[in-house]
């Protein structure tokens, strides 16, 4: 068991899976695909099914457990030159997991609530809570992101989405734990070792998707 990573206070109950059930054929490294549309909405549906209620600050420190964590990818392509854009966040010292502090992202999501009923309304949730938008965005089903090489990939499994933009209005509520802005994909690309371990795993695919 590795040392408590949440800053003091955070009490909170979350939607934890065993890992033997999140992971039925073993752990791997790196993002997964759905092959389609209906796989994605079968998978997220056995994942729902699976979960069970715990303390965050015990499932953050055990390893036979994945928390899964919705993980949406705002897109922006603009129209008059068709470059994309992507939302970049950076994480801030009032984030509530000292591990993330200091480090950039471009996915909004979180933690699932006992009430919020299922991984995409807990991504709804989490959309509204972190960034405003003219409005709620599609979001696409892309796939599952694994990554143990970290204590944080250690625990958590990423069900990864799209959420294509039609406006570039957007802009971080929780300013206290955030900082963020459209930047082209190309300089995100640059700058990709700022990123911290689910954002550097999929900014190769989030530019062959943004192509």
């Amino acid at each position: 068991m590795s040392a408590d990573p949440l800053v003091p206070g955070v009490e909170e109950q979350i939607l934890g899976i065993p890992r033997l059930l999140a992971l039925p054929e073993g752990p791997w490294a790196g993002f997964r695909p759905f092959p389609s549309l209906e796989e994605a909405h079968r998978e997220i549906a056995r994942l729902d099914a699976a979960a069970v209620v715990r303390p965050r600050r015990e499932l953050e420190q055990d390893t036979e457990w994945k928390q899964p964590i919705p993980y949406a990818i705002a897109l922006y392509r603009d129209p008059a030159t068709a470059e994309p854009f992507l939302f970049w966040m950076d994480r801030l010292a009032g984030t509530s997991d000292t591990r993330l502090h200091g480090r950039a992202s471009f996915g909004v999501g979180g933690h699932i609530s006992p009430s919020d009923g299922g991984i995409l309304a807990a991504l709804e949730r989490e959309w509204g809570e972190e960034v405003a938008t003219p409005s709620l965005p599609d979001f696409l089903p892309l796939g599952l992101l694994n990554d143990e090489s970290d204590p944080v990939g250690m625990v958590h499994l990423g069900v990864v989405f799209l959420a294509r933009l039609t406006s570039p209005s957007i802009e971080i509520r929780e300013q206290h734990k955030l900082a963020g802005a459209l930047v082209p994909v190309s300089e995100a690309v640059r700058r990709s070792s700022e990123l911290e371990g689910w954002s550097a795993r999929l900014i190769t695919t989030i530019a062959e998707i943004a192509r």
